[in-house]
């Protein structure tokens, strides 16, 4: 599995473009809408776009969720159970202070839950820094998607609407179970491993 970043939004978030040997591609969150670099990669490299993978429903990960759809009707929509009201409720996914417009999705979703697939990724349950956080896990090479739950020498934080420090720190033991050598992918820094960052969260008490 190859993994693309691309910075989106005003956040430069980092949104993910995943796609396999038979060119079969997930795009993971999709924090802005200055995609025409995610449009012109995908075509130049004949890519097959079926997943629209939501970690979770913030507004810096969800802007730019009705143009790409538009673009592509024929992916589905993914986003966590709890987390649904989020592409509907500004006040949850706060895009107006994040972006300025109430946003709405106006397509369909599907909701997924632990141990579900989406693909060949498995979904985790990570709540947190919202309820219905969701990471997702590629055994076959050890790739991680973990939004904002996990990041290099961090993690998301927990005082937002629906955040639970509690939630969060469960989420965290979850996620250190995972084979060290796991690459993580997430929303706001560099990637890093699952071994690095359980030597991180054993320092700072959380493991």
């Amino acid at each position: 599995m190859k993994v693309k970043c691309f910075h989106l939004g005003a956040y430069g978030t980092n949104c993910f473009l995943a796609y396999d040997d038979n060119n079969l591609a997930y795009f993971f969150d999709c924090g802005g809408r200055n995609l025409d670099r995610v449009y012109e990669f995908i075509k130049e490299h004949n890519l097959d776009l079926k997943y629209i993978v939501l970690t979770h429903g913030h507004g810096d990960h969800i802007e730019g969720l009705n143009d790409l759809a538009e673009n592509y009707p024929e992916a589905k929509v993914y986003i966590g159970e709890e987390d649904k009201d989020f592409l509907y409720n500004s006040e949850l996914s706060l895009s107006d202070a994040i972006f300025g417009e109430f946003f709405k999705f106006k397509g369909e979703i599907q909701t997924v839950k632990e141990g579900d697939m989406v693909g060949d990724f498995k979904v985790i349950d990570t709540p947190g820094h919202t309820i219905g956080s969701k990471s997702f896990y590629y055994e076959k090479d050890k790739i991680l998607i973990s939004g904002d739950t996990l990041f290099r020498r961090s993690y998301g934080r927990y005082d937002l609407p629906t955040g639970s420090l509690e939630m969060l720190c469960h989420s965290l033991e979850k996620l250190s179970k995972l084979p060290s050598e796991t690459v993580v992918y997430n929303g706001h820094t560099e990637e890093t491993t699952i071994g690095e960052e359980k030597k991180f969260l054993e320092r700072v008490g959380i493991l």
